[in-house]
């Protein structure tokens, strides 16, 4: 974090990654034993999901998603104990999901907080904070959560209203394309205020529905940035998912593949998978810092490495609305 806070404000789309790289890259060790110890669990249990799903579950996915003839039997074989089964495995997965993933939330973005105050990072500190912040990210990844389940049920209801009216027409195509492409645009800028509330979550005195409500108001401005990026990197992970589905789920199938590339190809793809997830978690932090300098709010960095401190101690001294810690001033324009 070499760049001042008056530099960051001006940093776009390629300067969030080129300083999430360099940032990685410069402090390697510490990312590397943080990878390790959360990122590499949160990625086996996302490849264990997607295998057991389909050598398990495939049967009944294929129910819940596909619309089946009434006549055809094949989609009726699953029985009561199957979907049981399936809904525990779900239930589990979520919750180990979830759980890596707030982990890893709070080691990156304590971690990136402290290089930019200039504090000392000690790996064993880093684990100390994380078990400090994990309820608060429960909150505010409740209510993240939530909103998304309901813009995918407000998405579903336009599908099937697009469905009934128009149907399988040519209208009905352009409909359903319109809503797809509004779709992600609003998924991708919901992404954008969800890692910013995140992110506001561990190192700002809100949680829950204030830290979305505060994500959303540092998204303004950098929207299109942070869209912009998320685009890519969800882009290149369902790229990866692609190449893991073709060359190593189905290769019987489409390129008869022999055992040992669809190992390599399979292990490729976990590394991959592993530096993405740690470039998700990296550019999220670097977005808030650039968001906080565009709308000119303070980032006090003696008050933030005070902050920082008290995650070290038995208690969190959270501070109160309006000091400098919080990092919410405004800072006065220069005339």
């Amino acid at each position: 974090m070499d760049r001042t806070e008056e530099d960051m404000k001006f940093v776009g789309f390629f300067g969030i990654f080129k300083q999430s790289f360099k940032t990685i890259f410069s402090w390697k060790k510490i990312f590397a034993q943080i990878t390790l110890t959360l990122i590499l669990p949160l990625t086996i249990v996302f490849l264990v999901h997607l295998e057991i799903s389909h050598r398990v579950f495939l049967n009944i996915q294929s129910n819940s998603f596909l619309q089946l003839d009434p006549n055809d039997d094949d989609g009726r074989q699953a029985s009561a104990t199957d979907w049981l089964y399936y809904m525990l495995f779900k239930i589990v997965y979520f919750i180990l999901l979830t759980l890596f993933s707030l982990l890893s939330t709070a080691a990156v973005v304590f971690t990136i907080a402290s290089i930019y105050t200039d504090r000392e990072i000690v790996f064993r500190n880093v684990m100390k904070v994380v078990p400090k912040v994990w309820k608060r990210l429960i909150v505010t990844f409740s209510f993240i959560y939530l909103s998304l389940f309901i813009y995918d049920v407000i998405a579903e209801i336009a599908l099937a209203i697009s469905r009934s009216i128009f149907g399988n027409s040519i209208v009905g195509v352009i409909f359903l394309t319109i809503i797809v492409i509004v779709y992600i645009l609003g998924f991708l800028y919901l992404s954008v205020v969800w890692q910013l509330a995140s992110v506001v979550t561990v190192l700002e005195n809100t949680q829950g529905f204030g830290a979305i409500k505060k994500g959303k108001h540092l998204a303004n401005g950098k929207k299109i940035v942070g869209m912009g990026i998320g685009f890519v990197l969800y882009g290149f992970l369902l790229g990866l998912l692609f190449m893991y589905e073709m060359f190593v789920e189905y290769s019987r199938g489409y390129f008869e593949l022999a055992m040992v590339w669809r190992v390599l190809i399979g292990i490729l793809c976990g590394l991959l998978l592993l530096m993405l997830f740690l470039l998700f978690f990296v550019t999220q932090t670097v977005l808030y810092l650039v968001c906080k300098s565009h709308h000119r709010e303070v980032i006090d960095k003696l008050s933030l490495s005070t902050f920082l401190e008290a995650y070290m101690g038995e208690t969190v001294a959270y501070p109160t609305v309006g000091e400098d810690i919080q990092l919410g001033r405004a800072q006065p324009q220069q005339v």
